[in-house]
């Protein structure tokens, strides 16, 4: 750090003179790196400020600051203008302190409060002329510095936050470290360069800043620059090529910009002029001689290049660019056409990425080559070679056009050389004439004369070839019909020259009547065909029937009649025929009363009459084939008539490939419906019980000469009917002038006289059906009902009691019956309440009685039975007992079972009033009696059977208890005794019902509960431990165990209490954990205890013993247990006579002897010294 300088931070404003003052303002985007690096600090001060509005975050409330709430600067307008506005440092050190001043003027009239405040920044520190908000008067300027020390060469930014009375806004701070320059020349020039032709010049460019350059390089065409984004370090060079190649003849400019890494950018200028050089051809249009079609001719071309550059040609089938680009959209947009037709072609639905299989990649791999395509012309006729290459400067270039053309016409067309150094493309325009081939036919009229249909015949003629060249030649057949009729041998094939080819012709007829027709031979390379006239008459066979007419006469409807005939074909060649009857129906084949009798659907026969399209009711066998030559066909033909009418028709034979309706023969024939009737038309079927079938015979009659179909029509909307009929047989055939018996089956569904009427239809007829009436009369079930009434007598109340009902059916049908009670809250209940009595037999319903009060009880049962009369049977009851409901077992003993003495015993129950009266109750107990009291505790069990008096024992809360209908009451049962004993005592419970004034004993319980002590079973009373300590030896804990045992039958909750030096400890000697008591003991269990002692519990050597009580307590009773528990501990001690000898008074040099007697009053042997 230079001397003189204040360390840092540097907060007095006496001393930031001395520091350095690198501070630029905001600039021109456009960076001029070169001049700003070479600036001064004095410079840069003196360079004018430019102002810019700075960033405003936040508007405040006037009103909440200062009492000036209107300002006369605009809103769009700081209160205060920094100056700068924005604070720039650069060509700074490292480690090194800078300053720069901001000021800050108050643009309003009236004085304003401000706050600069900067952000927590360890490269920047803010120096205000004062620590708090202050207010600057009006026009006046308020100064600020900033002190920037850097560590590196590096950028900084950072913000100064202005804070005002109307708004927040921002200042920015920014430190520029050092920065890249590559000294690019600022303008580089192409002066008079071929056009459509790359020129290029090579820079050396070197780095002249401070720091790396990582660059990027831009331009615009038809300038491009190599080495466009690269690395270069301080003082390297590097070696750039610009390259310049116009597409067309003018004056270019360009910019050429540098991008920094570091956001700047350096705008160099790029310009040049484009020309044509001399370069031609020798000739624009080009002939060539004649030549015969697949043969060739060929002349030549010179190309002239008389300029200073290599020139490279292509020769093009367009005149220009903008032509080819055209030509290649279109050729695209074909492409894609073809590309959305593929789906359409294979059936396939779009879209077509789904269908891997269709050949989609052909079209767009054409796509990509048509786009990536140079167009260079290519024609079948002409070829130029070479198609492209380069010629070099001041020479000339010749080059071959070859003509081979395919057929015999004038070719001509115009091509492009595409030459660099030229802005447009050199036309030449190509001509030349094919020579076709001469050929020639032996004849070109044949005439066949008169041939018979069907019949083949052949014919032959020659085809000719006087020329010097082979040619292809094929037959163009005629689109009319008897053009199919020809066939030629061969259709196609190669004619060598002055050679000749025989071709067969062989005619089969199929067309009778005159013809002419004209057969074309196509030879390739001729624009006209030679043509062969054919001309000749085809006649057709002769046949005939053997029979005048075909008469059916009358036919039945639905009855199928057949006649027969001959055909006879009086010709010599053969034919194939087809036999119909114009005017018979085209539907489907006409119904049969054969089939009608076994139609098991049952559609309606007018309704089968009335279809789509008339039935067809002949058949003709055989209806088609072949007739040989001069020979004979039986052919049968049936009718079955459908339709009522007379019939004037006609048997016609087709003949193929000759015509329709040849020949036809007369049909005659009249359909009628016999006449058929019911001899009887009323059925009786008498008495019928309900949904029991019963057949009858209905008699029909027909008396004409015809045989009839008819049908028994099934009955409609049965559901709803009141009888039920059917036939078992209802469709059948009845000769002429006899009869048939049709079977009915009846079933009355409800009861009474009913007249039902069932319908015959006759097959054809279009009359309504023959009407006949079913007679019957309904019947239903006749059940039996006893007992006739029932009496239950003196019941148990809330209990189920039940009496039988027997329902027996008398008839031969089952019956259905349902049962109830006829009152509303019935006491009594019916199972089953319905159900089915089978024909013949008897059921037996429940009658079930549940009183709910003790008074007399009536009802009756109503007994429905389906299709039949209705019975009331009575019932009666009287209730006795109690209505009083008890939740548990109370009564009439009650077993409390053990109890501890001194401890209330408890029982609770729930008492429920389940009648249909109010009950008020009163609890007394009657005379009590105990047992003799026990004169110890454990056992109690031989007190049993002495007798002694005492009071009452057992309490009973409430004693008086009012219950409505349905309510409960909550009881208590308590009992206590001091003694150990057994107690049994009686309680009576009376009560009033209802309205009566007198109480009644309702109930009364025997109570029984055995009160007890605690008994436990203790191993011993007393436990002693004995501890001598020899010398040596070392005292331990010592152990004996002690086992506890309830006797008693209850379970008890032991507590034990022992103080030191014993413990109690667990069977296996661990101590007693905290939690463990009290301990549960259930009746009959023993507990395994320890009991501890400590020997060196005292910590002197004498002698000692201890004796402390277990205290055994129990949670259910008063009573408590002791076990005496002593520790002796024996140490080798001395007793002394006495504790201290008193000399008295004695002379100098001489002897007093006294004596003290010491005893061992320990039970060990004392070694004393």
């Amino acid at each position: 750090m230079a001397s003189g300088k204040t360390p840092w931070p540097m907060r007095s404003c006496r001393r930031v003179d001395r520091f350095q003052s690198r501070v630029v303002t905001s600039r021109n985007p456009k960076l001029a790196r070169e001049a700003e690096e070479s600036l001064t600090t004095k410079q840069r001060l003196a360079s004018p400020w430019e102002r810019r509005r700075p960033r405003t975050t936040q508007l405040r409330d006037m009103g909440g600051v200062s009492h000036q709430k209107f300002s006369a600067v605009d809103p769009d307008q700081r209160l205060f203008q920094p100056f700068p506005s924005q604070v720039v440092f650069e060509n700074y050190v490292p480690r090194q302190f800078y300053m720069a001043t901001l000021a800050l003027r108050n643009r309003d009239r009236v004085p304003r409060l401000l706050n600069v405040i900067l952000g927590n920044s360890p490269y920047f520190e803010l120096i205000s002329p004062s620590d708090e908000d202050y207010k600057v008067a009006a026009g006046m300027s308020s100064t600020y510095r900033i002190l920037f020390r850097p560590d590196e060469n590096k950028d900084y930014f950072d913000e100064l936050i202005i804070i005002t009375e109307r708004e927040k806004f921002f200042v920015p701070i920014r430190a520029i470290g050092a920065r890249a320059i590559l000294d690019f020349p600022e303008q580089l020039n192409f002066t008079d360069c071929p056009v459509r032709f790359s020129t290029r010049k090579t820079l050396l460019v070197r780095n002249v800043g401070k720091r790396e350059a990582c660059y990027s390089i831009t331009t615009l065409s038809p300038f491009s620059v190599d080495l466009s984004i690269g690395t270069l370090g301080v003082g390297e060079a590097m070696e750039v090529t610009v390259e310049f190649h116009p597409p067309k003849t003018g004056v270019y400019s360009s910019p050429m910009i540098v991008h920094y890494d570091t956001g700047e950018d350096v705008h160099k200028s790029l310009s040049g002029t484009a020309v044509d050089v001399n370069i031609r051809l020798d000739k624009s249009s080009l002939t060539v001689e004649k030549a015969s079609i697949t043969l060739s001719n060929q002349r030549s071309l010179v190309i002239h290049n008389q300029s200073a550059i290599t020139a490279h040609f292509q020769w093009k089938r367009f005149v220009d660019q903008e032509e080819e680009e055209r030509q290649k959209l279109r050729l695209q947009r074909q492409e894609e056409d073809k590309l959305h037709d593929v789906p359409k072609e294979h059936g396939v639905v779009p879209p077509l990425r789904e269908h891997p299989s269709l050949p989609l990649c052909t079209f767009q791999n054409q796509g990509t080559e048509v786009q990536g395509d140079c167009m260079p012309f290519c024609n079948d006729i002409f070829t130029i070679v070479p198609m492209e290459g380069d010629i070099l400067p001041n020479s000339s270039l010749e080059m071959n056009v070859i003509f081979k053309p395919k057929e015999a016409r004038v070719y001509q067309e115009t091509v492009y050389c595409d030459i660099s150094g030229c802005e447009t493309r050199l036309p030449l325009c190509l001509r030349g004439e094919g020579v076709g081939p001469h050929v020639e036919l032996s004849c070109d009229q044949l005439s066949i004369g008169k041939v018979f249909v069907g019949s083949t015949h052949s014919y032959r003629v020659l085809l000719l070839n006087r020329g010097v060249v082979e040619t292809h030649f094929s037959v163009v057949y005629p689109e009319r019909a008897v053009g199919c009729c020809f066939t030629f041998t061969p259709r196609e094939g190669m004619l060598l020259p002055f050679e000749h080819q025989v071709i067969g012709i062989s005619f089969n007829a199929t067309v009778l009547g005159q013809f002419t027709e004209e057969f074309q031979f196509s030879v390739k390379g001729s624009p006209e065909p030679l043509t062969l006239t054919v001309s000749g008459c085809v006649i057709g066979p002769a046949f005939h029937f053997d029979v005048s007419c075909l008469c059916f006469g009358e036919v039945s409807f639905g009855f199928p009649r057949t006649l027969c005939c001959r055909l006879t074909n009086a010709s010599s060649v053969p034919f194939n025929f087809n036999l119909r009857i114009p005017g018979d129906g085209s539907g489907a084949p006409s119904v049969t009363s054969f089939a009608q009798v076994s139609d098991s659907i049952g559609l309606s026969w007018r309704k089968r009459a009335r279809g789509a399209n008339k039935p067809a009711e002949f058949t003709i066998r055989p209806f088609t084939g072949t007739m040989c030559s001069e020979g004979h066909l039986d052919i049968q033909v049936t009718l079955c008539s459908n339709t009522v009418k007379r019939y004037k028709l006609a048997l016609v034979v087709d003949v193929d490939g000759v015509g329709k309706e040849l020949l036809s023969l007369p049909v005659r024939a009249r359909c009628v419906i016999p006449t058929l009737r019911v001899l009887h038309p009323a059925v009786p079927f008498g008495r019928c019980s309900l949904k029991v079938p019963y057949q009858q015979m209905l008699t029909l009659v027909n008396d004409s000469n015809l045989p009839g179909c008819y049908w028994a029509l099934p009955q409609e909307n049965k559901a709803a009917a009141a009888v039920w009929y059917s036939s078992p047989e209802p469709r059948g055939i009845i000769q002429p002038h006899s009869s048939v018996e049709i079977p009915f089956t009846l079933e009355v569904q409800v009861t009474g006289k009913q007249d039902t009427v069932a319908r015959v239809a006759v097959f054809g007829s279009k009359e309504s059906p023959l009407k006949v009436h079913l007679l019957s009369t309904g019947e239903g079930p006749v059940v039996h009902v006893h007992p006739s009434e029932i009496n239950f007598g003196s019941i148990q109340v809330l209990q189920d009691v039940s009496r039988t009902l027997h329902l027996s059916n008398q008839s031969v049908i089952p019956a259905s019956f349902s049962a109830k009670m006829a009152g509303e809250n019935s006491c009594w209940s019916i199972g089953p309440s319905q159900g089915v009595i089978p024909a013949k037999a008897e059921v037996s319903v429940a009658v079930t009685a549940n009183l709910d009060d003790t008074e007399q009880f009536k009802d009756e049962v109503v007994l429905f039975i389906e299709n039949s009369r209705t019975y009331i049977i009575p019932v009666q009851a009287v209730g006795i007992g109690t209505t009083i409901v008890i939740d548990k077992p109370f009564g009439p003993k009650l077993q409390l079972g053990p109890c501890f003495s001194l401890d209330p015993c408890c029982y609770c129950f729930q008492m429920t009033n389940k009648g249909r009266r109010t009950h008020l109750l009163y609890w007394t107990t009657e005379g009590g009696t105990t047992l003799q009291q026990c004169n110890h505790l454990p056992p109690i069990s031989n007190t049993k059977g002495k007798v002694s008096s005492c009071g009452p024992v057992f309490t009973l809360q409430p004693l008086r208890t009012e219950l409505m209908p349905g309510q409960t009451a909550e009881m208590v049962l308590e009992g206590s005794c001091r003694t150990p004993q057994v107690v049994k005592e009686k309680l009576l419970c009376h009560a009033i019902v209802g309205n009566e004034g007198v109480k009644n004993l309702i109930m009364q319980v025997d109570v029984t509960c055995e009160f007890i002590a605690p008994a436990l079973q203790i191993c011993t009373r007393e436990i002693t431990f004995r501890v001598e300590k020899h010398p040596g030896d070392v005292l331990t804990l010592q152990y004996k165990p002690l086992s506890l045992k309830n006797m008693c039958s209850l379970p008890l909750s032991v507590v034990l209490a022992l103080e030191q030096p014993f413990s109690i400890c667990t069977a296996d000697q661990q101590p007693l954990p905290a939690d463990a008591q009290p301990m549960k003991l259930r009746s009959g269990e023993e507990l395994q205890l320890c009991i501890r002692f400590n020997p060196a519990y005292e910590e002197d050597l004498l002698i000692w013993a201890a004796e402390k009580a277990l205290k055994i307590k129990f949670l259910e009773h008063p009573h408590e247990e002791q076990v005496t528990v002593r520790g002796e501990v024996s140490f080798p001690n001395l007793q002394m006579q006495t504790t201290a000898l008193d000399f008295g008074c004695i002379l100098n040099d001489t002897k007093d002897v006294r004596y003290m007697e010491m005893t061992n009053c320990s039970p060990l042997v004392v070694q004393y010294h």
